[in-house]
């Protein structure tokens, strides 16, 4: 089972406990290492976050963007030595599978090197996590169709194929009380069950999770038919 988050809400979090935005987004942060635990205790094999939207990337002040870069590199430095360590405490790490999708032409050389690094770290095969960072849902359906400019045929199996992300969530899960999908896997989701949550991402929790699960099971999916 595929379970695909947009985990809105990190900067009301903090807001709403005097809290600096870099402290709200690290705790976004932690929330979804933890959804991506819980997610494999409950049998999910594919977990997609929506770490930042291109808009997002565009549109925030340096100060928002800054923050998560000072998070970012934080973590970076502070467990850039240890891999080693950190495989033996954490041994499912082996099983997972962990990259990082966007629009990154618009960022420096330093940014994207980052960004393969990443991409590098983990490469198991039992579980996959997903992250969509500067992601736009037209962007995305524009960059696989201007692939197949020259392409003697074009149609909805190809483009699917060209897409940044290959597989279709089952379950799409939105925190912060916004009931939009905000582009967000616009082909992909066309038969993601929606679930739509007044939470912030910070205070999401496990029984949550559980909870959307076992509604999930009791929704007929017809997938068109």
């Amino acid at each position: 089972m595929h379970v695909a988050v947009i985990p809105d809400g990190n900067r009301r979090w903090a807001r709403s406990r005097g809290l600096s935005l870099e402290e709200g987004y690290e705790a976004g942060i932690k929330k979804f290492a933890e959804f991506v635990k819980w997610s494999i205790e409950l049998g999910i094999t594919e977990i997609t976050g929506w770490g930042m939207s291109y808009d997002n990337y565009k549109n925030r002040d340096r100060e928002v963007l800054d923050s998560i870069k000072r998070i970012v590199n934080r973590y970076y430095e502070e467990n850039k030595n240890r891999k080693d360590e950190i495989m033996t405490t954490y041994p499912i790490l082996k099983d997972i599978n962990l990259k990082v999708y966007g629009y990154f032409e618009e960022l420096t050389d330093e940014e994207r090197e980052y960004i393969e690094l990443i991409n590098n770290q983990l490469n198991g095969e039992k579980y996959k996590v997903n992250i969509l960072l500067f992601y736009n849902g037209r962007i995305e359906i524009l960059s696989a169709v201007r692939k197949l400019v020259n392409s003697e045929k074009i149609d909805l199996d190809s483009l699917e194929k060209n897409l940044m992300l290959k597989s279709k969530p089952d379950i799409i899960i939105r925190t912060g009380g916004r009931i939009r999908t905000s582009g967000f896997l616009p082909i992909q989701s066309e038969y993601s069950e929606w679930f739509f949550l007044e939470k912030l991402w910070p205070d999401f929790t496990r029984e949550d999770y559980i909870k959307i699960l076992n509604e999930f099971q009791t929704r007929e999916r017809n997938f068109g038919r």
